[in-house]
């Protein structure tokens, strides 16, 4: 089973795999590896369009964004 899940606020449509994918992407640009993480947290800002995470690696490190991603 696929699901699609979109996020609809004022005039913005934003697809989750496309704040997942924003993610992913800047966690690898940092050089860390996807499966070196034990945990992923997203929290989406849907009336400024911002992204932000934390990601929890295997080895008890800590990775996230102080800036916001933006999806725009």
């Amino acid at each position: 089973m696929k699901i699609y899940t979109e996020v609809q606020f004022q005039s913005h449509n934003v697809l989750v795999a496309d704040v997942e994918k924003t993610v992913k992407e800047d966690i690898k640009s940092k050089g860390v590896k996807l499966n070196s993480l034990s945990s992923l947290e997203i929290y989406y800002q849907p009336e400024n369009l911002s992204v932000f995470y934390v990601a929890k690696a295997k080895d008890g490190t800590s990775i996230s964004n102080e800036e916001p991603l933006s999806l725009e």
